[in-house]
C-alpha cells in the first residue's frame, strides 16, 4: 500500500498537467464567435462545386448528381428506392433540365429562392454567438473539440425562424486549429407555439443534425443533414420534415457556372 500511494500521486499530478495543458485558451464563446466568422467570410466568396446525394425523403430514397451554379444548384434523379429509372423517368428527367434550361422566368425564380436561402442560412449562422449559452465538454475525435450549447435567456428571437432556432439545445464540434464548424448536433427543447397555437405549433423533440467535410485547403462543405421535425404553421408553410440526406464525391466547378453548363453537364451523364 505505501508503494501504490506515491504512484497514484504521481499519476494524478501527471493527469492534472495534462489536462492543464490542454485547457482551451479562449472562452467557448469567443471560439463561436470565430468559427461564425470564418464560416461566413467563406459564404460570401463564389465556391461552386458538384457531387452526389444519397436523400431520403420520408419512404422514399433518391440518388441524385447536383451541380452549383451562379443561379442556384441544379439536380437530375438516377434512382429511385435503390432502383435505376428506366427510360421512360429518365427521359423525364431530361425534359425536366431543359425545361429549366429554355424557361427564364423559372431560372429567375429559382436564383431568388437560392438567395432567399442563403441569406437565411447567413443569418442563421451569425446568431450563433447570441442565441446560445456555451460550455467546453471535451475533445472530439483529433484536433477538434465539443461544446455544449443552449438557449441564451437574454437572446430575443424576432422572427418565426429565429424562435425555432433559439429551442435548440445539444452540442457543436469545432476543427480546432482552422476554427472550423465540424458537426452540428441539436434537439428541439421545448414546444413552440405560434399565436397561442392558433397559427401553429412545432413539437418538442425534433431533431438536426448537419455535418462538415473538408473538400480543398480553404473550402468546407455540408456532407450530412438529417432532420426529425414535425409542426405545422397555418398560412406560412408546412414544417414537417423526416430527411436524411449525404452528400459525396466533391469536385470544384467553375465560379462561372452557369444552369446551360449543368444540364449540359447532368444530362450527358448515364450515372452519377
Amino acid at each position: 500500500m505505501r508503494a501504490i500511494l506515491p504512484l497514484a500521486g504521481a499519476l494524478l499530478m501527471c493527469a492534472v498537467s495534462a489536462l492543464w495543458a490542454q485547457s482551451p485558451t479562449q472562452s467557448a464563446h469567443d471560439l463561436v464567435k470565430d468559427v461564425v466568422y470564418n464560416e461566413l467570410q467563406e459564404r460570401r466568396q463564389i465556391s461552386l462545386w458538384q457531387y452526389r446525394v444519397e436523400k431520403r425523403v420520408f419512404s422514399q430514397s433518391l440518388s441524385e448528381q447536383e451541380v452549383e451554379t451562379v443561379d442556384g444548384p441544379v439536380d437530375r434523379v438516377f434512382a429511385r428506392n435503390g432502383k435505376p429509372l428506366d427510360l421512360v423517368a429518365q427521359k423525364k428527367e431530361t425534359d425536366r433540365l431543359n425545361n429549366l434550361l429554355h424557361n427564364p422566368s423559372e431560372q429567375t425564380r429559382m436564383k431568388q429562392d437560392h438567395n432567399a436561402e442563403e441569406q437565411r442560412v447567413q443569418r442563421l449562422i451569425a446568431a450563433m454567438p447570441d442565441a446560445f449559452l456555451y460550455d467546453y465538454e471535451g475533445p472530439a475525435e483529433e484536433g477538434s473539440v465539443r461544446l455544449s450549447f443552449r438557449p441564451n435567456p437574454a437572446y430575443n428571437p424576432s422572427t418565426y425562424e429565429a424562435r425555432v432556432y433559439h429551442a435548440l439545445s445539444g452540442e457543436v464540434s469545432i476543427q480546432t486549429q482552422s476554427k472550423r464548424l465540424l458537426k452540428i448536433d441539436a434537439h428541439i427543447v421545448s414546444e413552440i407555439d405560434f399565436g397561442f397555437g392558433i397559427l401553429g405549433r412545432i413539437e418538442k423533440g425534433g431533431k438536426f443534425q448537419i455535418q462538415r467535410q473538408q473538400v480543398s485547403e480553404n473550402r468546407w462543405k455540408t456532407s450530412v443533414v438529417d432532420v426529425h421535425v414535425s409542426g405545422h404553421i397555418i398560412f406560412f408553410k408546412n414544417i414537417s420534415k423526416d430527411q436524411h440526406e449525404v452528400r459525396t464525391l466533391f469536385k470544384p466547378m467553375s465560379p462561372h457556372t452557369s444552369v446551360q453548363d449543368a444540364v449540359t453537364l447532368l444530362n450527358a451523364m448515364t450515372a452519377p
